[in-house]
């Protein structure tokens, strides 16, 4: 199928995006256009504009300062993937921008624009969450910080006003002490998740991160806390400890579990390493 006519924007400028999301109605924001097309071509979405941002060169710039880095709305997986962007992750974002689709797909995905989309399912929305990642939203009426956690409200759904776009998505630094492990459970390499987990191992503890389980990421309080008073959980103690985090039961939380369990054995592998 082919999508809805619509019309084409393509602004030089942030001001001139506030400005056309000011005015226009049903209007949505193009970044890489790897989620938003697709919906339009099968006529889930059929806005009336469309503002493409990827004309904007400050969009795809970083700034780093001492406490993390900023990266630019249309900054794309394989520029995170091939580290021509910093990292300050130590590692966790390449390896999650890897994991994303395929090449064709990573040279032309964002970051924010994958955040933008919501889809619990993705990467970037757990990943982002887990490390308290923050995106800048602009509008007519200035920018505004909004924490990914708070960013994602539902399936499809984020915290983002009409008029309102990412313009950044600002990335705290890891502390020396942090470690990470990441497991992506998919029927096939490229594909979205049917579960993905993030462990962050720090001397005081673990927090743990799980995507694909509900309609937003979700942290698991309870993981963590039979972490913290055992130490180590067999699969089926993770896996009682998983449903009471997710609701979920049978194949699903077993599924989640073992996911979880993976990405707690990869933090381990790489705390080995270092």
């Amino acid at each position: 199928m082919k999508p809805a006519d619509f019309t084409y924007h393509r602004p030089d400028t942030v001001a001139e995006v506030t400005d056309l999301l000011s005015r226009l109605d049903d209007a949505k924001v193009l970044g890489g256009g790897q989620s938003l097309l697709p919906i339009m071509n099968m006529r889930l979405a059929s806005p009336s504009h469309l503002v493409d941002l990827t004309a904007i060169r400050a969009l795809r710039q970083f700034s780093e300062t001492e406490s993390g880095i900023r990266y630019g709305a249309t900054t794309t997986h394989m520029m995170i993937e091939d580290q021509l962007v910093p990292d300050v992750t130590r590692g966790l974002l390449p390896h999650a921008a890897s994991g994303i689709g395929y090449r064709a797909i990573r040279n032309r995905g964002t970051v924010a624009g994958s955040l933008a989309h919501a889809d619990s399912s993705a990467e970037w929305p757990t990943v982002m969450s887990a490390v308290d990642a923050t995106v800048q939203a602009a509008s007519i009426r200035g920018v505004r910080p909004i924490p990914v956690r708070e960013l994602l409200q539902g399936f499809f759904t984020t915290a983002l006003d009409e008029d309102e776009f990412i313009i950044g998505v600002d990335v705290p630094r890891f502390a020396p002490d942090t470690r990470w492990g990441l497991y992506k459970m998919a029927r096939k390499p490229g594909e979205f998740a049917e579960s993905l987990a993030v462990a962050l191992v720090r001397t005081d503890g673990v927090e743990l991160w799980l995507g694909a389980a509900r309609d937003v990421p979700i942290r698991l309080p309870n993981v963590e806390q039979a972490l913290h008073a055992a130490g180590a959980l067999e699969l089926s103690e993770l896996a009682e400890a998983v449903g009471a985090d997710t609701g979920r039961e049978g194949h699903h939380r077993q599924l989640h579990a073992v996911t979880v369990q993976r990405a707690l054995q990869a933090a381990h592998q790489e705390a080995t390493r270092v």
